[in-house]
């Protein structure tokens, strides 16, 4: 009912393009999943893809073959796997002094991962370098899917807060990386909001172009509606067990619902005994880490996903899913961005509290009408999620990144 229609598209000269991620490892994150999904329609176009990362594993090489990328290793030395993040203060220091060495001085890995003739996209280069970011032999479009380029976390919050600006350490950092990302030929921002947080906490606004354009995402596989259903009304989460997604938020506000309704969890990290303590307690069910159709189904048999992320979050992957599946969603103001629309197609909480996260999971789950009409807005804005139309932008992107390129050799 939501899958986007597939129109013949006008064929254009095949491109060989270059991913670069630092870790592409099972599970898929976010940006991971939305490299997968991208170089699997580029190849479908007739492209040569290949993703270069520093760690992967067979499962996600053996998905990307599946598909039809490349998936090449380069040799880096840290002292953790960048979506780890550590094991103490010198391991850090360590880990993020590399990282800004390449881009003041002249390292191999650029030239390791830049061809000529290809275009580079890089999207995180934390634990490669931020040498990668230099348009040295190739053009090099970057996809800013967090905020490395300004933060060290990523995610630019202090103590649960979102400041005004970082520390003397952050702002020394960022002007280190910019002396390299003001290399790369295009710089790409998911939205208006991500390019405004950037630019508030000290990029500068010279020196490489900065496009905003918004991710586009796969329409799923038609699901057929379970036999017996709850109901109840049914909330999922579904994404990264970890502080910054909110989710000893949610844990908190379940118990404050005060509504006979479903909570269940999907995803895995550091939150996940805390998850299966309350599992264990019959306060909600946990699936684990899901995936593909079960991903699907369980989007599908929701009254509404709930995504209470403590963080800006730049696009939100799980919203589009969501959304293309015509499944309203309850967001935090941090995580709502700017396709969650209040009233609309979701519902956005007055707060990142627990009382104001139950009271709005409370609202949805006793009001049938307000249920329906969200679902219908969701559905709506499906439309503006269309991934072909996406992938065609991207495209632009990387012409006129050739462009910019050409002139500066």
């Amino acid at each position: 009912m939501f899958g986007r229609v597939e129109c013949p598209r006008e064929k254009g000269p095949s491109m060989e393009i270059t991913h670069v991620q630092s870790s592409f490892v099972a599970p898929l994150g976010g940006a991971e999943s939305y490299i997968l999904a991208l170089a699997t329609e580029q190849v479908r176009r007739g492209d040569d893809v290949e993703i270069v990362t520093g760690w992967t594993d067979p499962r996600t090489v053996e998905r990307a073959r599946r598909a039809g990328i490349r998936v090449r290793t380069v040799q880096v030395h840290r002292p953790y796997r960048p979506d780890q993040h550590g094991g103490g203060a010198v391991a850090k220091v360590v880990f993020h002094a590399l990282d800004l060495m390449g881009a003041v001085t002249p390292a191999p890995l650029d030239l390791d991962v830049q061809e000529p003739g290809r275009i580079t996209h890089v999207h995180r280069f934390q634990g490669l370098g931020a040498q990668v970011l230099r348009a040295r032999r190739s053009p090099v479009v970057h996809t800013a899917h967090d905020y490395c380029l300004v933060d060290t976390t990523s995610t630019t919050i202090r103590d649960g807060r979102e400041p005004d600006g970082l520390g003397p350490v952050q702002r020394l950092r960022a002007r280190t990386i910019w002396s390299a990302a003001r290399r790369a030929s295009i710089l790409v921002f998911p939205s208006e909001r991500t390019l405004a947080r950037h630019r508030a906490l000290g990029m500068p606004n010279d020196g490489v172009a900065q496009r905003v354009l918004p991710h586009g995402w796969p329409a799923p596989a038609p699901v057929a509606p379970a036999a017996e259903g709850s109901a109840r009304p049914r909330f999922v989460f579904l994404g990264k067990l970890q502080a910054a997604k909110g989710v000893a938020l949610l844990l908190e506000a379940w118990p404050l619902i005060g509504v006979d309704a479903e909570l269940v969890v999907a995803g895995d990290g550091p939150e996940r005994p805390a998850v299966e303590r309350a599992a264990a307690a019959g306060h909600l069910t946990y699936v684990g880490w899901l995936d593909g159709p079960a991903k699907a189904a369980l989007i599908a048999s929701a009254t509404a996903l709930v995504f209470p992320s403590l963080w800006p979050e730049t696009f939100g992957l799980v919203i589009a899913e969501s959304l293309l599946s015509g499944r309203p969603v309850v967001a935090t103001p941090q995580a709502a961005g700017s396709f969650v629309r209040d009233g609309e197609n979701g519902l956005v909480t007055s707060g990142a509290s627990p009382a104001a996260l139950a009271e709005t999971l409370r609202r949805l789950a006793l009001d049938e009408a307000l249920r329906d009409r969200l679902a219908r807005g969701a559905a709506d804005s499906a439309l503006a999620l269309d991934f072909g139309t996406h992938v065609d932008r991207i495209a632009e992107v990387y012409a006129d990144a050739r462009e910019i390129f050409a002139r500066r050799r």
